[in-house]
């Protein structure tokens, strides 16, 4: 048996791929049954798991009691992208995606960011049966629809519903209408081809931000990013009086030893000035006590003249 979509189509007709947490060997989706709203209704049906080769990437579908159904691998020589899908047990035709001859105007339109920027042609053995396009250029609203090569009507498409599904993962939303030629698995196939690498590219472009962020030097230190909200005017300057304090501290601790010093030294000076006062006091009495002395030698000299002379007159 097949549960989830019968022997012939594998898989539901309305599905939600949910990415999973990748694991050292590979990465993989869940496939959930969906209504046409996009809305999850029940259970799991499978899970597509995506493995290196050693050669390329290969893609397998497991059902609920862990039977492969089928499986999605690269075509190695060939023209652009190609990809094969084929049944496990050998059953029913083989499909193959592929660029073809829109390998040149795929690279134009991706290298201008058309909305309408991948065409594949889709085969069922060697009969051209689908194409494939790949709407909404290289933005984060990826889609695809499925259509007849002689329709401009799809019979089948698929979008990127989020980006943060459980918080992180990516979810699909696939709708297969009940005109659709091709079986349910193919535009799952399909759009999980997608869904692989669009999930690549976004871990790539995450680690590369998170690498930007880092310091050139040791890769150790995380960039601080300027993310505060503005400030008011008193908030700023709150802000730079706060900045100014710790400087200004620091400057009166260096002054602090100078002041100690000075004050240390002060009693020196007062007792240098008031030594310096007293010798000159010192000096200026013997400068007034000389002339005393010369003018009472004068004197002792006068009498004695003065009595030498008294007997002679007698």
């Amino acid at each position: 048996s097949f549960p989830g979509g019968g022997a012939k189509n594998l898989v539901p007709k309305d599905t939600l791929l949910a990415e999973q947490e990748p694991k050292w060997w590979g990465s993989s989706f869940v496939s959930y049954p969906a209504d046409k709203d996009g809305q999850t209704q029940g259970a799991s049906t499978g899970v597509y798991f995506r493995t290196w080769g050693p050669l390329f990437w290969t893609v397998t579908y497991q059902d609920i009691v862990s039977k492969e159904t089928f499986v999605i691998r690269d075509k190695m020589i060939h023209i652009g992208g190609s990809h094969q899908i084929k049944r496990c047990d050998g059953i029913g035709p083989i499909y193959t995606v592929q660029e073809g001859s829109h390998v040149v105007m795929n690279w134009i339109r991706s290298l201008f960011g058309m909305y309408n920027s991948r065409v594949y042609n889709i085969y069922e053995d060697n009969t051209m049966v689908a194409v494939s396009s790949k709407l909404g250029g290289q933005q984060s609203h990826k889609q695809m629809v499925f259509r007849r090569p002689d329709d401009e009507n799809p019979f089948a498409s698929c979008f990127l519903k989020s980006r943060h599904f459980h918080g992180q993962f990516d979810q699909w939303f696939v709708e297969v209408k009940e005109d659709s030629p091709l079986p349910n698995f193919v535009p799952n196939a399909v759009t999980v081809l997608m869904a692989f690498g669009t999930a690549a590219q976004k871990s790539n472009k995450e680690k590369n931000d998170e690498a930007a962020k880092t310091d050139d030097a040791g890769f150790l230190e995380v960039k601080k990013t300027d993310d505060k909200p503005a400030m008011t005017a008193e908030q700023a300057w709150t802000a730079e009086q706060e900045a100014i304090a710790p400087a200004a501290e620091e400057e009166e601790q260096q002054q602090q030893p100078e002041v100690a010093l000075a004050e240390a030294s002060q009693p020196a000076k007062e007792e240098a000035a008031a030594t310096e006062t007293e010798t000159a006091a010192d000096a200026k009495a013997e400068d007034l006590k000389a002339p005393a002395v010369e003018s009472e030698s004068e004197a002792t000299e006068a009498t004695e003249a003065t009595e030498a002379e008294a007997p002679k007159e007698a």
